[in-house]
């Protein structure tokens, strides 16, 4: 074993050796660089991967698994999620605008109500699995903000006596995480600034994460008020049972029928989900199974509307897709590689602008935004009335992916995965062959003014 060693130790140092003086005529550098006289291979691997790392580990404000969920279960969540963010930042941005979203709209309902101590913290906690309903011989269950103010509202519990300081308790916002985050991030942009400034030449990776980072500080924008990795919900017991708080509902059109996902799905059904609704439709099994849920899902689709917070997460993606267009002109190993990137590039802005068009089209169907549009155009006479009352029946059935969706959206879906994959491998790929001057540090003295 100790000679199997010696001589894989000998071969590493043979190649490192020779990769070190491995400079083409073309003014590159072939193969792995060490790191005597300048930054190396492993340094720009590992500077790039570290951002990430921390980026994604302290960004994602996950929700609050169910009360008697395994860690491991936990930590392969988390782990996905972080996989998600790394081929999809800019997707992890709409999540977090869209939960915000929510958030606003719960606290405008509240003080209509008469509560003005129902803040941000107190929207977020609830449409994170933070309250859970224990009814009277029933399973407890998740309840969100609205059905948590329909049930406040009729009497079947007081209003929550938790505070935002309490809620921000159960945070497990880690200040060392953070300023460790900050420091790298900080040195990371600083870097790539002064190569950019000194004209040295920057890698497709480092492009990459700093892509990453800018899609990482929007999220810790919109999530600034979401605690961060709760295990513990607040349990809220009460008196009645599920049954009779279906009964007192009356025999409304949602109230009596089954439910999907909690008894309370007339208020509130949490729709759409990728993992409740979507995926069953698709025939995939995944997520959870028990009914009523144990927690409230991930990668609900955000119902955003038209907002500041759609404008800003429209230029957030937009200007995300237009960092990879910097890399047009970069020094590939190949030009066939360039090419790819190029179409790559232009893919992913095209399928997330359709993408866009089709959610804020199918959006405006679950909000009712098109059926208000059309009565501020057209008179309010009874034809248009009765038109008006179809498009509500329609935006009704529609509130679920329609097929149409589906069949626009999976080539789509494909299309996005495809140039995105490529992305994410070719930034390493093209760490075989790299122009010289990757290689060279900033030269921070020249920064400093001489007199």
């Amino acid at each position: 074993m100790a000679h199997l060693f010696f001589i894989f130790n000998l071969c590493i140092g043979e190649a490192v050796a020779a990769s070190t003086t491995n400079a083409t005529s073309s003014g590159r550098q072939e193969g792995w660089v060490s790191s005597p006289n300048g930054r190396g291979t492993f340094d720009i691997i590992w500077g790039s991967l570290l951002t990430i790392f921390l980026c994604t580990w302290t960004s994602l404000h996950l929700n609050i698994p169910s009360l008697h969920e395994k860690y491991l279960h936990r930590w392969f969540r988390k782990l996905r999620w972080m996989v998600q963010a790394i081929m999809a930042p800019e997707f992890i941005v709409g999540f977090a605008t869209g939960q915000k979203v929510e958030a606003r709209k719960s606290v405008e309902k509240w003080k209509n109500s008469g509560y003005q101590q129902w803040k941000m913290r107190h929207g977020f906690y609830a449409n994170m699995g933070g309250f859970v309903l224990q009814p009277r011989d029933s399973q407890p269950f998740p309840v969100n903000s609205n059905q948590l103010h329909y049930l406040v509202t009729r009497g079947y519990t007081p209003f929550p006596p938790i505070t935002e300081k309490e809620i921000w308790d159960k945070s497990k916002q880690d200040r060392f995480q953070k300023a460790l985050t900050l420091l790298q991030t900080g040195w990371f942009v600083l870097q790539c600034l002064g190569r950019a400034i000194q004209h040295l030449p920057v890698t497709t990776l480092e492009l990459a994460t700093f892509g990453f980072v800018f899609c990482t500080f929007a999220s810790y924008y919109q999530w600034s008020d979401k605690p961060l990795d709760v295990e513990s919900p607040t349990i809220i017991e009460i008196q009645k049972s599920t049954k009779e708080i279906l009964i007192e509902a009356g025999n409304g059109p949602k109230a009596s029928k089954p439910y999907s996902h909690t008894p309370l799905d007339f208020v509130d059904d949490q729709s759409p989900s990728w993992l409740t609704e979507i995926q069953p439709h698709l025939r995939f099994k995944m997520g959870p199974r028990e009914r009523p849920l144990p927690r409230f899902t991930n990668d609900k689709f955000p119902v955003i509307g038209a907002s500041p917070d759609a404008i800003f997460l429209f230029i957030i993606i937009l200007a995300y897709c237009c960092i990879h267009f910097i890399a047009w002109n970069f020094d590939f190993p190949t030009h066939v590689e360039r090419i790819i990137w190029r179409v790559g590039c232009v893919t992913i802005v095209a399928t997330t602008f359709i993408f866009l068009a089709c959610e804020t089209y199918q959006d405006g169907h679950r909000v009712g935004r098109w059926s208000r549009w059309y009565l501020r155009i057209f008179p309010k006479n009874p034809v248009h009335i009765a038109r008006v009352s179809t498009m509500e029946k329609k935006r009704r059935e529609m509130e679920f992916i329609p097929f149409w969706e589906i069949v626009v959206m999976s080539p789509v879906t494909v299309m996005y995965t495809v140039a995105r994959t490529y992305i994410v491998v070719e930034v390493f790929v093209s760490l075989r062959s790299l122009p010289s001057g990757a290689f060279d540090s900033v030269q921070w003295s020249n920064f400093i003014p001489h007199f």
